[in-house]
């Protein structure tokens, strides 16, 4: 089964987040304004935006493009598309199996959604949270 979706203007916020989940069912993606990037850097809590609004909605910059997610993408190449084509921040996270949840760090910028995925897995991280 191809592990692809693809990020189009039209699909709503919450939309683009399930189904990433339901290819990546162990990692979730965290879409934020720009602003949250500085947040993060400086250890602050973030907050998404709205997932009720379409992607074009809620993007703050126009590039080319679009983003497509597959097993074999980066996750620090998803990230930065992100960034170029929408002007949002985006992160990878998961849920460990204790509840907490957790961004990806910068070393996980080398891995590919299925190897993280499945390390993910293999680490008893919680199934099917999107949200």
């Amino acid at each position: 089964m191809a592990r692809e979706i693809t990020t189009t203007g039209t699909k709503k916020v919450a939309t683009i987040m399930k189904e990433f989940n339901a290819h990546f069912p162990y990692l979730r993606l965290k879409i934020c304004p720009p602003e949250a990037k500085a947040l993060v850097a400086n250890g602050g809590m973030i907050t998404g935006v709205d997932k009720t609004k379409s992607l074009a909605a809620v993007r703050t910059k126009k590039g080319d493009g679009e983003i497509s997610f597959t097993g074999s993408r980066l996750v620090g190449n998803i990230e930065r598309e992100f960034e170029t084509i929408f002007g949002l921040y985006v992160q990878i996270c998961y849920t460990s199996k204790d509840g907490k949840r957790y961004y990806t760090t910068g070393a996980d910028d080398k891995k590919s959604l299925s190897t993280l995925n499945g390390e993910k897995k293999n680490e008893g991280c919680k199934e099917g949270e999107w949200d």
